[in-house]
């Protein structure tokens, strides 16, 4: 009797079955890439050795793209902001995937990840692809596989992708290392919190976005100037 395979996630069973994956996710195949991000995504050391060799088939130099990072502390609106910036991008013809970040709850390392129910006329578009993932086994704003999930979705097609982060934006400096461009969702009626900013993130970001500026206008127009101040 044939052995069963244990700790290898459902369809990919060996490196025959990986190129095949491979080919599939550079195909643009949504079920091929959501595999290959369960497999890339897995913490088992008896996975190391097919993620690395997935990543190898994949890591071929593709047309340009460009990764964008959107941080900013919780409640932000950065959810909303996604959804907004990549309806642009996809409806003008890009194919843009978000890779979000949700918190992971410190006793079970279990998270809810919500973010794609947040986004659902994104998540409905044909050009847009939404994969969220939990940051457990880790302290700052991203999941410990955010270049290899990047380095995917770029083989799958997309040139466009959006990289969340969980919200600690006064802390976390990470996201500059894994993108081109670094976008700040803050609200306007941060205050204090921005001095607090010009100490972490804001020293790493290009576009800094005052969110919900219509609730508070003369809030909004603070904001904007202590920003513009640093």
């Amino acid at each position: 009797m044939q052995q069963l395979r244990t700790n290898q996630p459902p369809g990919v069973t060996d490196y025959e079955d990986l190129a095949v994956l491979a080919e599939r996710v550079r195909r643009g195949e949504r079920r091929a890439l959501a595999k290959a991000l369960s497999l890339l995504e897995s913490t088992r050391l008896s996975d190391k050795p097919r993620q690395h060799a997935l990543l190898s088939m994949l890591a071929i130099p593709s047309a340009p793209t460009m990764r964008i990072g959107i941080t900013g502390a919780a409640g932000a609106g950065k959810s909303t902001l996604i959804e907004a910036l990549g309806l642009h991008v996809a409806s003008n013809g890009h194919r843009v995937a978000v890779l979000a970040t949700d918190p992971a709850a410190p006793s079970s390392g279990g998270s809810i990840l919500g973010d794609k129910l947040r986004m659902t006329a994104l998540a409905n578009h044909p050009n847009a692809f939404i994969r969220p993932s939990s940051n457990r086994g880790r302290g700052d704003a991203l999941d410990s596989h955010v270049r290899e999930r990047i380095i995917t979705c770029e083989a799958a097609g997309y040139d466009v992708v959006v990289v969340e982060t969980v919200g600690a934006g006064q802390a976390d400096t990470a996201i500059a290392d894994a993108v081109d461009l670094v976008i700040l969702a803050t609200l306007p009626n941060a205050g204090d919190d921005i001095q607090a900013l010009k100490r972490g993130v804001m020293e790493y970001a290009d576009i800094v976005v005052v969110t919900k500026a219509d609730l508070d206008r003369a809030a909004a127009r603070r904001s904007v100037r202590q920003i513009l101040s640093r």
